[in-house]
């Protein structure tokens, strides 16, 4: 990792490390997918809605979340999405809401 003093997730998976895909964390904003991403991520966002949907989850949060899934190359495939979605949770973090 770069000596830049930034935050950093202080357990990347495995896999994001492998591909450098460990920006700076900003405590304001999600990783996005680079612009090559984006097409999977909508993809994956669309397979898992149903299911997600029915769970309580937002569209809006269910396209973050695939973003998020992508841009941090934290898996492949639905099932592993649908595992760590489903631990991230129905909203996004520090967003104070409470259901």
């Amino acid at each position: 990792m770069p000596d830049d003093d930034l935050p950093r997730d202080p357990t990347p998976p495995e896999r994001a490390t492998d591909v450098d895909k460990q920006d700076p964390a900003t405590p304001d904003s999600s990783p996005e997918p680079e612009a090559s991403e984006v097409e999977s991520a909508r993809l994956l966002a669309n397979q898992a809605r149903s299911e997600l949907g029915a769970e309580g989850f937002s569209d809006q949060r269910i396209d973050e979340l695939a973003s998020e899934f992508i841009a941090r190359d934290i898996g492949e495939g639905l099932e592993e999405f649908l595992r760590w979605a489903r631990a991230e949770g129905q909203l996004p973090q520090g967003s104070g809401e409470i259901f």
